[in-house]
């Protein structure tokens, strides 16, 4: 499976400029860890204890995923890792 990355604004310096990059994996975690590979560095600012780091989801295709790292990939998905925002009243 190969799937299409966006790459957020802070972590394009690990991946050359890069705003998007094609990887192959079959699960998210496998992508962060082929990412990782790729360009070192990048792993830490999306993963803490095993899990995706707090504050940031990953959206697979369309849907912010609920498996984390366990979410399986489509061929040609498109992931998204953005900072998730809170809200409520003040």
């Amino acid at each position: 499976m190969m799937a299409r990355v966006f790459v957020p604004y802070a972590l394009r310096k690990y991946a050359n400029g890069a705003e998007e990059v094609d990887m192959p994996a079959d699960t998210l975690g496998e992508l962060i860890d082929n990412l990782e590979a790729a360009y070192p560095g990048m792993k830490r600012h999306l993963v803490v204890d095993g899990a995706i780091k707090p504050g940031l989801a990953a959206v697979v295709g369309h849907t912010a995923t609920r498996r984390g790292l366990l979410q399986k990939l489509e061929n040609d998905v498109e992931v998204h890792f953005i900072t998730a925002i809170s809200g409520g009243r003040s």
